[in-house]
């Protein structure tokens, strides 16, 4: 494959695991943050925000492993470390899933999600939504937590999570 073609599995994972490790050491030093309001994906609190993305994540991880699916209410998001159990739960489920040679990730699988019902597609484009959709929830809590009045200077970006000083 071409490097220049498309964005690996591998850095994709690599990309929305510095980020979240990046807000969990945000959120381990303002742990009171885990309580501000919040009206993003029907959450009340950034806490409750937080669950949605290890859960989405995690349930589609188990999906894909052919594992069953934990309840959405199951997840824990109390405290930062719970949290962060849980999304490190995930990426050692996807890594160890991407080293498996029997898994075809063309191949396409049917699944029920909370919000849009019944779905099929290939195991490829749920590992990538997995992966993006937090992504792209982190750069809305960036937001939020700005307007709370809170300075996180995590870069989401991911020519920063992919380069170093020079």
């Amino acid at each position: 494959m071409n490097p220049l073609t498309a964005l690996t599995a591998e850095e994709l994972i690599a990309w929305n695991d510095t980020t979240a490790e990046r807000w969990f050491t945000f959120l381990a030093a303002n742990p009171t943050l885990l309580a501000t309001p919040c009206d993003i994906h029907d959450a009340d609190t950034v806490g409750k925000f937080l669950q949605h993305i290890a859960a989405a994540e995690l349930r589609h991880a188990e999906r894909l492993a052919g594992a069953p699916i934990s309840e959405y209410d199951s997840v824990p998001y109390a405290t930062v470390n719970d949290l962060q159990a849980t999304h490190n739960r995930t990426i050692a489920l996807l890594r160890s899933l991407l080293t498996d040679p029997t898994i075809d990730w063309a191949g396409e699988m049917e699944f029920t999600t909370i919000t849009a019902g019944r779905r099929r597609c290939s195991r490829r484009a749920i590992l990538f939504h997995a992966m993006l959709h937090g992504i792209r929830h982190y750069a809305q809590l960036a937001t939020l937590v700005r307007q709370a009045g809170f300075t996180p200077n995590i870069p989401g970006d991911y020519l920063l999570m992919a380069s170093h000083p020079a």
